[in-house]
């Protein structure tokens, strides 16, 4: 039999989830997405009678905030077409240079976006949120053995990608590159 939420089991919700989603929306949209944080629990609380068992409310809260940024990201890039469009029609376009240099950050993005887009989002809702792979795979909407093997076969593609390989691999040459990129260099 299922177990009916009540409001005060949406505020729990809120202070023990509330952190870990500000960052997952925070890290896939910026300070536009921590933005849906909100809307999150404003969701939780109308749908109150449709959320899952207890054990599996983290991943319903992911999956909406998932949802959530999906559908703020599309309408901005809706946006973002059309501010383009138009500024191309008034004139002559300013280009940004864009630096070149070798960044460790950069070479990650490269390598997960040469997955699919599910299996980047398994990939990040896994190692980045810490979510189990039954969370993950409701999050996704996918069967439990069904997100094991695609995290399975995922791993497997970043571990041969051949910039992630040449970035481990410098890594374990020059020990200088594993020190914190926020310590300074003192002359």
């Amino acid at each position: 039999m299922k177990q009916t939420a009540t409001r005060s089991d949406v505020e729990e919700l809120y202070r023990r989830h509330a952190g870990e989603l500000r960052g997952y929306l925070h890290r896939r949209g910026g300070p536009p997405g921590a933005d849906l944080l909100a809307d999150v629990f404003v969701i939780a609380l109308q749908r109150i009678d449709d959320l899952p068992e207890p054990a599996m409310r983290r991943a319903w809260l992911f999956g909406t905030a998932r949802r959530l940024l999906l559908a703020s990201q599309r309408e901005s890039r809706q946006r973002h077409e059309a501010e383009h469009q138009h500024a191309r029609s008034d004139g002559p376009q300013v280009h940004n240079l864009v630096d070149d240099r070798p960044d460790k950050h950069l070479t990650v993005r490269q390598a997960l976006e040469s997955l699919r887009e599910p299996d980047r989002e398994l990939i990040r809702l896994t190692e980045w949120e810490q979510l189990g792979v039954s969370e993950a795979a409701m999050v996704l909407g996918l069967r439990p053995g069904t997100a094991r093997v695609r995290l399975h076969r995922a791993r497997r593609t970043l571990a041969s990608h051949p910039a992630l390989r040449a970035l481990l691999a410098s890594r374990t040459d020059n020990p200088e590159l594993e020190r914190d990129d926020s310590q300074q260099v003192q002359t």
